[in-house]
């Protein structure tokens, strides 16, 4: 929008960006199915759990020390921790602790990973300004979807991109301002310069995996988007059509992209449902191996010192995102199904231990790994997955998995989601304060106030600041 453009004016609803913000403007949370409100609150649950589990991760170390010459004042909290930082800072550090183990959540077929921008971004302005538990879910549904839709339009054939970029850099900040703007009342000109300016800021490359900034780009997705949204607020406009105009980001980051997988049955059909909530902290591409080999060590009685040799058939998006053979520390196993299959093998399990430094320098799950061989089955569905085991007596044992447990088509159900929150704020805080979080996040749809909602959790109340001796 040019310069003397007023505030008030009608944005192009012709426009892929001003259906957007006419959806978003016009959208109402009791219009929406009761599937997808519920599944917004198991986002919130998903997404709060692993902050917590997160907050004692090097890279929240590493981040905090870091911000520390830039601090402003600390109105927002740091979920984990007893740090306090301005919002915007307060949405990277958050973004990051919820992604830093990889447990967070997925959009399986674009690979993006919607919900810890989201979760980080809305808490934040939610410390700041009365929200309801309603209003506030119905945002967070609001910037999945976008952020949903957004990824299909760059990675779901017909269209195409570029292997290389992290997609939830490129779309997370989009569908955050998004849904904060719809927190802050935004008029549809507002939310279509507030997306327009989260484009702006599109970025993110996979040559993070294996590093701390693989963490990093879901949270600098959250602040970015929270920043386009304050602007917006502002009136500091930006083009009308930012997305799909020449130049836009559909056109530069699309090689083609397709637009209509961004507004084709808008508000009938929710993408976002297709987020699938992880049951392991690693790559959601590795998931198919991990259940295949967790099955094979259920149903069949064997020793990992046996294994003669380990064959996997993957996908080959999971060969050549999640193909890493000789893994160096923790960051390089989240996308490694070489280090999970002879993880899982040797110790029966995939937990955060498996996802260890300790555990990736296990002489014996180093011998394993180098047992390993996996060859790409264009056959198989990104949730699929076949394993087998031969033994060094002859044995051989196989599992194929599809689709694997966690996905869209598996989902966790809601206890198996409240055991996964429980042990990781467990693990930080105790089992009493563990369980007092989870009744706050069950039941975020009934608060009123969703700053003051968690009191000793996140808010003005003092924070939690030691485990409970049990």
């Amino acid at each position: 929008m040019n310069s003397t453009t007023t505030p008030g004016t009608v944005t192009d609803a012709a426009s892929v960006t001003g259906q957007l913000a006419r959806f978003v403007h016009r959208s109402q949370w009791q219009d929406l199915p009761a599937t997808v409100q519920h599944e917004a609150v198991r986002a919130f649950v998903n997404g709060v759990g692993c902050s917590y589990g997160g907050a004692s991760s090097t890279a929240v170390a590493h981040a905090l020390a870091g911000l520390e010459g830039l601090q402003a004042s600390g109105s927002c909290t740091v979920l984990g921790t007893q740090k306090r930082l301005d919002p915007l800072n307060a949405t990277l550090v958050n973004g990051l602790s919820i992604s830093a183990h990889a447990f967070d959540d997925a959009h399986l077929a674009t690979v993006a990973h919607p919900g810890a921008p989201g979760i980080a971004a809305l808490l934040a302005y939610a410390e700041r300004h009365r929200v309801s538990g309603t209003a506030f879910l119905h945002a967070l549904v609001l910037s999945s979807e976008l952020q949903c839709r957004l990824s299909c339009a760059l990675t779901v054939a017909p269209a195409q991109c570029e292997l290389g970029w992290y997609m939830t850099g490129v779309t997370g900040a989009v569908g955050v301002a998004a849904g904060v703007g719809k927190l802050m009342g935004l008029s549809e000109p507002q939310l279509a310069w507030a997306m327009g300016l989260a484009a702006m800021q599109a970025g993110g490359l996979r040559a993070s995996h294996g590093s701390m900034s693989s963490a990093l780009i879901p949270g600098d997705a959250g602040r970015n988007g929270l920043l386009a949204a304050h602007l917006a607020a502002g009136d500091f406009n930006c083009h009308d059509d930012a997305l799909g105009a020449t130049h836009g980001l559909l056109q530069l980051f699309g090689r083609p992209a397709n637009p209509e997988a961004l507004t084709v049955r808008l508000g009938q059909h929710w993408e976002c449902m297709n987020v699938s909530l992880k049951p392991f902290p690693a790559g959601c591409l590795t998931h198919a191996v991990i259940d295949a080999c967790l099955q094979l060590v259920q149903a069949n009685d064997f020793a990992a010192r046996d294994i003669e040799r380990v064959d996997l058939r993957v996908h080959p998006l999971a060969d050549g995102l999640t193909g890493r053979k000789t893994p160096l520390h923790s960051f390089d196993a989240q996308a490694s199904i070489y280090h999970w299959a002879a993880a899982v093998l040797q110790h029966r399990r995939a937990g955060l231990a498996e996802a260890s430094d300790a555990c990736v320098h296990d002489p014996q799950v180093i011998a394993l790994r180098g047992r390993v061989v996996a060859t790409v089955d264009e056959t198989l569905a990104l949730d699929a997955a076949h394993a087998a085991v031969t033994l060094r007596d002859g044995r051989r044992f196989e599992a194929a998995v599809g689709p694997c447990i966690g996905s869209a088509a598996r989902p966790m159900t809601d206890q198996e989601l409240d055991v996964k929150l429980l042990r990781q704020v467990g693990d930080a805080l105790g089992s009493s304060h563990a369980l007092q979080l989870s009744r706050h996040c069950w039941q975020l749809a009934d608060s009123t106030d969703v700053g003051h909602a968690a009191p000793g959790f996140w808010g003005p109340a003092p924070l939690l600041v030691s485990k409970e001796i049990e």
